[in-house]
């Protein structure tokens, strides 16, 4: 039976470098989706485990992109003076 099982199954006993590069960008894409995810359903997992409801009117969604810059310092062309 060992001997019939050896011939279907064929062990690959060797791993090039490609491998285990691969692997570790497999890894890492894991780990940072899992972080955006995260980031972006927040509310609602906080929510799950609190027992509270999440509310929909203040839900922001972090993924907009801003038409302006928030951190940028204002100019006193732009500022309005009186």
């Amino acid at each position: 039976m060992k001997v019939l099982f050896d011939l279907i199954v064929k062990p690959a006993a060797y791993l090039d470098p490609g491998t285990g590069s691969m692997l570790i960008q497999i890894l890492l894409a894991v780990l940072l989706g899992a972080g955006v995810a995260i980031r972006i359903f927040w509310r609602n997992i906080k929510a799950f485990f609190t027992g509270k409801k999440a509310s929909d009117a203040s839900v922001e969604d972090p993924t907009e992109i801003m038409d302006d810059d928030p951190t940028a310092i204002p100019s006193e062309s732009t500022s309005t003076k009186e």
